[in-house]
Protein backbone atom coordinates (compact mmCIF):
# COMPACT_ATOMS: atom_id res chain seq x y z
CA UNK A 1 0.00 0.00 0.00
CA UNK A 2 2.76 2.54 0.61
CA UNK A 3 4.31 2.08 -2.26
CA UNK A 4 1.27 2.80 -4.54
CA UNK A 5 0.44 5.83 -1.95
CA UNK A 6 3.89 6.94 -2.41
CA UNK A 7 3.58 6.36 -6.73
CA UNK A 8 0.76 8.75 -6.69
CA UNK A 9 2.24 11.36 -3.87
CA UNK A 10 5.05 11.94 -6.32
CA UNK A 11 2.97 11.95 -9.69
CA UNK A 12 0.91 14.78 -7.76
CA UNK A 13 4.19 16.41 -6.85
CA UNK A 14 5.56 16.48 -10.80
CA UNK A 15 2.47 17.07 -11.67
CA UNK A 16 2.11 20.92 -9.08
CA UNK A 17 5.76 21.65 -10.65
CA UNK A 18 4.84 21.27 -14.66
CA UNK A 19 1.59 23.01 -13.97
CA UNK A 20 3.84 26.04 -12.38
CA UNK A 21 6.36 25.56 -14.93
CA UNK A 22 3.87 25.80 -17.75
CA UNK A 23 2.06 28.81 -16.38
CA UNK A 24 5.24 31.30 -16.23
CA UNK A 25 5.93 30.12 -19.62
CA UNK A 26 2.44 31.58 -20.58
CA UNK A 27 3.74 34.81 -21.57
CA UNK A 28 0.57 36.19 -24.09
CA UNK A 29 -1.97 38.60 -22.10
CA UNK A 30 -4.58 37.45 -24.09
CA UNK A 31 -3.64 33.41 -22.34
CA UNK A 32 -3.44 35.01 -18.46
CA UNK A 33 -6.92 33.01 -17.92
CA UNK A 34 -4.85 30.15 -18.71
CA UNK A 35 -1.80 30.36 -16.71
CA UNK A 36 -4.04 31.06 -13.79
CA UNK A 37 -6.33 28.02 -14.56
CA UNK A 38 -2.65 26.34 -14.59
CA UNK A 39 -1.37 27.92 -10.89
CA UNK A 40 -4.80 26.67 -9.63
CA UNK A 41 -4.52 23.63 -11.33
CA UNK A 42 -0.80 23.26 -9.07
CA UNK A 43 -2.33 24.65 -6.25
CA UNK A 44 -5.25 21.83 -6.15
CA UNK A 45 -1.86 19.05 -7.13
CA UNK A 46 0.17 20.44 -3.99
CA UNK A 47 -3.06 20.30 -1.68
CA UNK A 48 -3.94 16.59 -2.49
CA UNK A 49 -0.75 15.79 -2.26
CA UNK A 50 -0.76 16.98 1.45
CA UNK A 51 -3.52 15.07 1.74
CA UNK A 52 -2.27 12.33 0.78
CA UNK A 53 1.03 11.78 2.05
CA UNK A 54 -0.78 12.73 5.47
CA UNK A 55 -2.48 9.75 4.88
CA UNK A 56 0.49 7.81 4.44
CA UNK A 57 1.82 8.84 7.61
CA UNK A 58 -1.58 7.51 9.56
CA UNK A 59 -1.44 4.12 7.76
CA UNK A 60 2.02 4.35 9.73
CA UNK A 61 4.51 5.03 6.56
CA UNK A 62 6.62 7.37 5.68
CA UNK A 63 5.84 9.58 2.52
CA UNK A 64 9.33 10.06 0.41
CA UNK A 65 9.22 13.64 -0.80
CA UNK A 66 12.48 13.16 -2.02
CA UNK A 67 13.81 15.09 -4.99
CA UNK A 68 16.20 12.36 -5.84
CA UNK A 69 13.37 9.63 -6.37
CA UNK A 70 10.37 12.01 -7.57
CA UNK A 71 10.68 11.82 -11.28
CA UNK A 72 11.40 8.21 -10.94
CA UNK A 73 8.48 7.28 -9.34
CA UNK A 74 6.15 9.68 -10.79
CA UNK A 75 3.84 8.31 -13.78
CA UNK A 76 3.32 11.71 -15.04
CA UNK A 77 6.41 12.66 -16.89
CA UNK A 78 8.11 16.37 -16.63
CA UNK A 79 8.16 18.02 -19.66
CA UNK A 80 8.94 21.71 -20.33
CA UNK A 81 8.26 23.88 -23.59
CA UNK A 82 9.43 26.92 -24.99
CA UNK A 83 7.67 30.42 -23.98
CA UNK A 84 4.52 30.80 -25.38
CA UNK A 85 4.31 27.29 -26.81
CA UNK A 86 0.75 26.93 -25.59
CA UNK A 87 -0.90 24.23 -28.34
CA UNK A 88 2.32 21.90 -26.61
CA UNK A 89 1.40 23.34 -23.21
CA UNK A 90 -1.97 22.53 -22.99
CA UNK A 91 -1.66 19.69 -24.43
CA UNK A 92 0.99 17.83 -21.77
CA UNK A 93 -1.10 19.42 -18.61
CA UNK A 94 -4.01 17.37 -20.42
CA UNK A 95 -2.14 14.46 -21.25
CA UNK A 96 -0.37 14.20 -17.21
CA UNK A 97 -3.75 14.85 -15.83
CA UNK A 98 -5.38 11.92 -18.14
CA UNK A 99 -2.61 9.87 -16.94
CA UNK A 100 -3.02 10.67 -13.67
CA UNK A 101 -7.15 9.90 -13.91
CA UNK A 102 -6.22 6.56 -15.35
CA UNK A 103 -3.34 5.65 -12.16
CA UNK A 104 -6.43 7.25 -9.46
CA UNK A 105 -8.50 4.75 -10.95
CA UNK A 106 -6.16 1.74 -10.87
CA UNK A 107 -5.46 2.59 -7.66
CA UNK A 108 -9.20 2.82 -6.16
CA UNK A 109 -10.09 -0.39 -8.05
CA UNK A 110 -6.67 -1.84 -6.34
CA UNK A 111 -7.60 -0.75 -2.62
CA UNK A 112 -11.26 -1.80 -3.01
CA UNK A 113 -13.28 -1.87 0.19
CA UNK A 114 -10.10 -2.97 2.38
CA UNK A 115 -9.37 0.56 3.74
CA UNK A 116 -12.54 2.86 3.02
CA UNK A 117 -11.01 6.08 4.07
CA UNK A 118 -8.18 5.67 1.69
CA UNK A 119 -10.58 4.66 -1.14
CA UNK A 120 -12.58 7.97 -0.29
CA UNK A 121 -9.27 10.09 -0.21
CA UNK A 122 -7.89 8.35 -3.39
CA UNK A 123 -11.87 9.04 -5.08
CA UNK A 124 -11.72 12.64 -4.14
CA UNK A 125 -8.63 12.94 -5.61
CA UNK A 126 -10.18 11.22 -9.01
CA UNK A 127 -12.61 13.81 -9.06
CA UNK A 128 -10.65 16.63 -8.85
CA UNK A 129 -8.43 15.46 -11.74
CA UNK A 130 -11.30 14.30 -14.49
CA UNK A 131 -12.89 17.58 -13.59
CA UNK A 132 -9.36 19.29 -14.35
CA UNK A 133 -8.99 17.18 -17.66
CA UNK A 134 -12.47 18.00 -18.90
CA UNK A 135 -11.20 21.66 -18.43
CA UNK A 136 -7.56 21.09 -20.03
CA UNK A 137 -9.65 19.32 -23.32
CA UNK A 138 -11.54 22.90 -24.16
CA UNK A 139 -8.62 24.92 -24.75
CA UNK A 140 -6.55 21.98 -26.25
CA UNK A 141 -8.94 21.54 -28.40
CA UNK A 142 -9.19 25.19 -29.60
CA UNK A 143 -5.21 24.89 -29.86
CA UNK A 144 -5.74 22.49 -32.35
CA UNK A 145 -8.19 24.04 -34.58
CA UNK A 146 -6.69 26.21 -37.33
CA UNK A 147 -7.94 29.72 -36.73
CA UNK A 148 -11.27 31.03 -38.38
CA UNK A 149 -11.22 32.92 -41.84
CA UNK A 150 -11.98 35.84 -41.97
CA UNK A 151 -14.34 37.81 -44.76
CA UNK A 152 -11.18 39.95 -45.93
CA UNK A 153 -8.86 36.66 -46.03
CA UNK A 154 -11.70 34.93 -48.21
CA UNK A 155 -11.83 37.71 -50.57
CA UNK A 156 -8.47 38.40 -50.83
CA UNK A 157 -7.91 34.52 -52.31
CA UNK A 158 -10.80 34.48 -54.61
CA UNK A 159 -13.40 32.74 -52.40
CA UNK A 160 -16.58 33.59 -50.99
Amino acid sequence: MAGLLNVLLASLVVSSLQHEQHALLVRAPADRTIAEFLYACADRDRAGARLLAARIRQLGFAADHDPQHLAGRSRVAFQTFPDGDLAGIVTQDLVGARILVQTLQEAVRWVGDDDPTTRRLLERLLEEKEAQAADLSAPCSAARRPPPATGDQGRATGHP
